[in-house]
């Protein structure tokens, strides 16, 4: 009887997914493994892979419309078996079925050979897909041959600007002569424009800003570059140590580590800070879980396993979502400060500007110190000014003489 292929819940708090777009059409031939759709939640994409070999038949599930955890939304026929219109699923079936995607799919896995015999990762096919890229013409350096993301963006660096490409399965931009190129929302875009959006028509910001010495933290991050050396741990960056910072004065104040939940305030047992990244233009928040127990070493590794599988898209949505509390740094990228929207429910985010030496006041002197802007934007349903205030201040402190938290 032909294999169900039912919409798999990837979070634990997940009851409906959507279906962003589908990777094969009514009749193809697919490999156990193959990715066959992608799924959007309220806190990421997935893809999602064949759980067996054979023809995909009778696919009920439009893109962009919600749908009920295990809910089937079309069905592999397997070698000879007659593709007829199947019967709604039994119980037992459907229960069998969602056992072998219901786990967390990851993203960048090696996965089997198509019915051409193509091996490619699920980031190498999408980012192909996207710029209308035949993998057909790639050749792969990867285990057996297989594409990778690095094999996909060489061949696009080769490939002369004007050449034709195929655009059958990747959303067409509108182009018109006068107003330019209308790009559509990817996935993970049209996540973060409704969260984003539903945090400022729901959430009345306020925000507090200080302008921080970091002469402490830099020679604190010299010396724990030389310690992590010793034991083997990853280099420790400015945003990992702000993190880290972060977690310990948070414990005094669990209003800023506090969620808006309807009329009421959520105070957290637990501090997870979740950390703003880039990816291919888009947002994403990786999670710190715990973070208020890790020290120093441990929350160094985390962030860099955090960050690889970032760039290769290996993270599960229980790695991105669930955060308290947020830390978004564009310092490296020469802001001299900005304000964040919170990433709701959550009752704050804190903003991070470049450090760079300014004049300032030291003993009725004016001298040279290197400065860093942070502000604090709050949801003032849950945090006062007064609160908000206190937080910095201690922040201040914290990052002056950062030794007396680690």
């Amino acid at each position: 009887m032909p294999i169900e292929v039912i919409l798999p819940k990837v979070d634990m708090d997940m009851e409906t997914g959507t279906i962003e777009a589908w990777h094969v059409k009514e009749g193809d031939q697919v490999r156990q493994g193959d990715t066959i759709f992608e799924i959007g939640t309220n806190k990421a994409v997935m893809e999602v892979e064949a759980p067996a070999t054979g023809a995909i038949r009778n696919i009920r599930a439009e893109t962009g419309v919600p749908i009920s955890v295990g809910t089937p939304v079309a069905w592999i026929y397997l070698d000879g078996e007659a593709a007829t219109a199947p019967s709604e699923p039994a119980a037992a079936a459907a229960t069998e079925s969602l056992a072998r995607i219901d786990a967390p799919i990851a993203q960048a896995i090696a996965i089997p050979p198509t019915a051409s015999g193509l091996r490619a990762t699920p980031l190498a096919r999408r980012i192909a897909r996207q710029n209308g890229l035949d993998l057909n013409t790639v050749a792969g350096t990867g285990p057996r041959g297989r594409i990778g993301e690095a094999d996909v963006k060489r061949q696009l660096q080769q490939r002369p600007c004007c050449a034709p490409q195929d655009t059958a399965s990747a959303p067409v931009p509108a182009v018109n002569a006068s107003q330019g190129r209308l790009q559509p929302f990817s996935a993970i875009r049209r996540i973060v424009a409704n969260r984003l959006s539903e945090s400022v028509r729901t959430a009345p910001h306020f925000y507090l800003t200080s302008e921080i010495e970091m002469s402490a933290a830099r020679e604190l991050l010299g010396r724990l570059a030389r310690r992590h050396e010793r034991i083997e741990a990853p280099k420790p960056s400015l945003t990992v140590l702000i993190a880290r910072v972060a977690a310990r004065i948070l414990r005094d104040h669990p209003v800023i580590n506090a969620s808006a939940e309807g009329e009421a305030t959520r105070f957290h047992e637990r501090i997870d800070i979740g950390i703003a990244m880039e990816r291919d233009g888009d947002l994403v928040v990786p999670v710190l879980r715990d973070a208020g127990g890790m020290d120093m070493p441990a929350m160094t590794r985390e962030f860099a396993r955090l960050r690889e599988g970032m760039a290769k898209r290996t993270l599960t949505p229980a790695e991105l979502g669930g955060g308290t509390f947020t830390i978004s740094n564009l310092g490296m990228y020469g802001v001299d400060s900005f304000t964040a929207i919170i990433n709701p429910p959550q009752g704050a985010i804190l903003a991070v500007g470049r450090t760079v030496d300014k004049p300032v006041g030291r003993d009725g002197e004016i001298v040279l110190r290197p400065m860093a802007s942070f502000t604090l934007s709050s949801d003032h349903r849950i945090v006062d000014g007064v609160a908000a205030a206190r937080f910095m201040a201690d922040l201040r402190e914290a990052l002056e003489s950062p030794e007396i938290l680690l």
